[in-house]
């Protein structure tokens, strides 16, 4: 028997460690899809990330690859 896979509830994770691990994971997703999405769909994409816990920040920025030469 297939177990379902149930919505998950999202909600604000209280432990300050744990949140942060969760962030920094997801960041990392995000990041990775931005460039998927850039390279895939010939897109320009921009993202900017900013750290709830010291307030830096991470930028991400791909042109679209048209015009484009690799190597």
């Amino acid at each position: 028997m297939a177990r379902q896979r149930g919505r998950v509830v999202l909600r604000r994770i209280e432990d300050r460690r744990r949140r942060g691990i969760c962030f920094r994971k997801r960041r990392a997703g995000l990041v990775k899809k931005a460039e998927e999405l850039a390279v895939l769909c010939d897109a320009d994409v921009g993202l900017l990330v900013i750290n709830p816990f010291d307030g830096t920040f991470q930028r991400f920025a791909a042109p679209a690859t048209e015009g484009v030469q690799s190597n």
